[in-house]
């Protein structure tokens, strides 16, 4: 597995990179192999299960699986031409198309549902933390994976419902993998945890909230998509034979993660150098295996709500079929 560096700050390179790499990078991307990339969490972790599903192998794919820090580098990636697909999310995906990057939203990833995931994705504090209510988080500093991005829109939005204006706290980018050891350490105040890193911090963190909520109550069936699949556009609209063999390749992947949960365990385990006792019995994230505008459309609404995009977008024209 291929481990690429963190960037914070994508929109600014992002239409250079992808104009400046995207004619030479798309002939290399002929041959075989199909490098494709997720963010290290359950949620966007479909990447990591390509090669022992088989499903991109069937379809005629190498697969290159890829690590890398944050959403909005996934898209930088992707819009450069240094990968075909990979998972990411709503906001930094759509504001890359914006920006003109050249990348395309292709079908949806993992899923969060309120009635059962509530406690798999949460803000969470040290214990011996004196915040206790949203109230609390007033003048404090949180940790969001990007800035700019779909957790950070949830969590702007969660706030003033729960009596906090959203102006009143600082966030901090940070890695997944960081935000558990910072708040151990006492250098954050309060941190965006998903699985695995809630379950490794079973006993030394507690959940003020849970900010994916207020997006599960916009949507239908109180569900949606945290992460999504984009692949380089030209790539994508090249062979549009090869493209739908992708995309089921995405789906089949989706249902055999979906009912091979022991072996996601272990891909997890073995490729994040994880302690797997401490690992065990974390709640697993389903993934889709369809993309519908409902699931996307709810977060999209909370993004343009906060001006985290610059114009209204509609997920039934976003959604690019093969």
């Amino acid at each position: 597995m291929t481990y690429f560096p963190s960037r914070s700050s994508v929109l600014a390179g992002l239409v250079a990179a992808a104009a400046g790499t995207a004619v030479p990078r798309i002939a290399r991307a002929q041959n075989a192999t199909l490098r494709i990339a997720g963010v290290y969490s359950d949620l966007f972790a479909e990447p990591f299960y390509a090669k022992e599903a088989g499903a991109f192998a069937k379809a005629g794919f190498d697969v290159e699986s890829n690590s890398i820090n944050n959403a909005g580098a996934v898209a930088a990636a992707i819009g450069g031409g240094a990968l075909e697909m990979g998972t990411g999310d709503l906001v930094s995906g759509v504001n890359a198309i914006n920006a003109g990057v050249p990348i395309v939203l292709i079908a949806g990833g993992g899923m969060y549902r309120e009635r059962t995931d509530g406690v798999s994705t949460i803000l969470a504090v040290a214990n011996d933390s004196p915040i206790h209510t949203p109230k609390d988080m007033i003048g404090k500093t949180v940790g969001v994976p990007t800035l700019v991005g779909m957790t950070t829109a949830c969590v702007r939005a969660w706030l003033p419902a729960h009596g906090v204006p959203e102006t009143s706290v600082r966030f901090v980018e940070i890695p997944p993998s960081a935000a558990l050891p910072a708040l151990l350490r006492g250098t954050l105040d309060i941190g965006m945890l998903s699985e695995p890193f809630v379950t490794f911090g079973a006993g030394q963190v507690r959940s003020v909230g849970s900010p994916y909520d207020i997006a599960a109550d916009r949507a239908a069936n109180k569900e949606f998509c945290v992460s999504v699949w984009y692949a380089n556009k030209p790539w994508f609209e090249a062979d549009p034979a090869r493209s739908r063999r992708a995309v089921q390749a995405i789906y089949d992947t989706a249902r055999w993660a979906n009912s091979h949960r022991d072996e996601t365990f272990g891909i997890l385990v073995r490729d994040g150098h994880l302690d797997a006792d401490k690992a065990r019995g974390m709640l697993r994230t389903t993934y889709a295996t369809s993309l519908t505008p409902a699931l996307v459309q709810p977060v999209l609404d909370i993004a343009m709500q906060y001006k985290f995009f610059t114009k209204s977008v509609d997920a039934a024209t976003l959604i690019t079929k093969a």
